[in-house]
């Protein structure tokens, strides 16, 4: 190191400064001194005469760098820690999905909007992965509880009814593929063991029409494992939670894609996004996702020559540095024609004690 006590230039004389030789840069002295470039320029810059400015690395004529005084080193480190950090992703640019040894609770709430009528869903779902096979699918177990409505537990016999044959499905076992999206129904006989018992006690409980029509509704659900499937996909955790943003993405970290979400009755929604990852962690220490994008109307819809049919798609994941699991969702998700229809997922990870 060319360290001066005194400057050749009077005004130098009072800094502790590094004189810059033939073949540095910034870079290099950087790398050299153990300080991060950024806060080397940015303190010289401080301090220095306008002509010696540092933009993007030293001038041609440039003699000296100043330095910090010794006392400011640690102060100077602890920038470089507060310094952002990249966000690492796999092969071909993919974001990895590693759900190996994951068991966590969430808090998860539903807002659906329709016009002026609101409805809110509260809850906390466990999700546990359990194994992965040969081909990196990844076998998770669902588990939910402390379910309320509007802030109340159900104390409407709808809500109550609705509540009681959605038991039969918990604990639910699913199949999620390599980008963290489920495809299957893994315990389907399980599941429909468990009817037969709760079948009796719903009937016990609940008397009258209603009831048998909402019997008859999930033993058609319970069919088999398709009509099962089909049925769960209006599930609005599943469908947020695993919802496959585990893919390749472009140098930019971005994406176009297209998602369908069960905003409409017995239909899914369709909505082309941007989807890109904020390239450096946020201040906790996440990777940040968004997904924002409007509705595409269905050719039947386009083919109307009233006012199309419109909506936008809005969401945010919060993903672990280490396992790239999901600590936190906002989704919103809107479509519009005539009556607005709005619906809200908010996910967040408890913390244990």
């Amino acid at each position: 190191m060319y360290y001066t006590e005194e400057s050749e230039f009077s005004y130098y004389g009072k800094f502790r400064t590094y004189k810059i030789m033939e073949g540095d840069t910034l870079q290099s002295v950087a790398q050299s001194l153990g300080i991060d470039a950024r806060e080397l320029r940015r303190y010289h810059n401080m301090y220095c005469l306008v002509a010696d400015l540092i933009e993007h690395d030293f001038k041609r004529y440039s003699k000296f760098l100043i330095l910090a005084p010794e006392k400011s080193i640690s102060d100077a480190n602890e920038v470089i820690a507060k310094t952002p950090k990249k966000v690492s992703l796999g092969k071909d640019n993919k974001l990895p999905f590693l759900p190996r040894g994951i068991d966590k609770e969430y808090k998860v709430k539903y807002i659906s909007n329709v016009d002026d009528q609101s409805d809110v869903m509260e809850m906390n779902v466990r999700v546990k992965w359990l194994a992965t096979d040969k081909n990196n699918f990844h076998l998770f177990e669902i588990n939910r509880r402390s379910v309320y409505i509007n802030n109340t537990k159900p104390n409407i016999i709808m809500d109550e009814l609705a509540l009681k044959t959605a038991e039969v499905l918990y604990p639910l076992k699913i199949v999620v593929d390599e980008s963290g999206k489920w495809i299957d129904i893994y315990n389907y006989d399980e599941i429909q063991c468990r009817w037969k018992d709760k079948k009796k006690a719903i009937l016990d409980y609940f008397a009258g029409e209603v009831t048998e029509k909402y019997v008859k509704k999930t033993e058609y659900a319970l069919e088999n494992t398709e009509t099962l499937f089909k049925y769960l996909t209006s599930d609005y955790f599943l469908r947020t939670f695993f919802n496959g943003i585990h893919v390749s993405y472009t140098s930019t970290y971005s994406i176009q894609n297209e998602v369908l979400f069960p905003l409409e009755k017995d239909e899914e929604s369709k909505y082309e996004i941007e989807q890109k990852i904020d390239q450096f962690l946020d201040q906790s220490n996440l990777v940040r996702i968004e997904q924002k994008g409007h509705y595409v109307a269905t050719e039947s819809e386009a083919s109307f020559e009233t006012d199309p049919w419109t909506g936008n798609y809005n969401a945010y994941y919060f993903l672990d540095q280490h396992s790239y699991c999901i600590e936190k969702v906002n989704l919103e998700c809107s479509i519009k024609y005539g009556e607005e229809v709005k619906a809200i997922i908010q996910i967040e990870s408890l913390k244990k004690e």
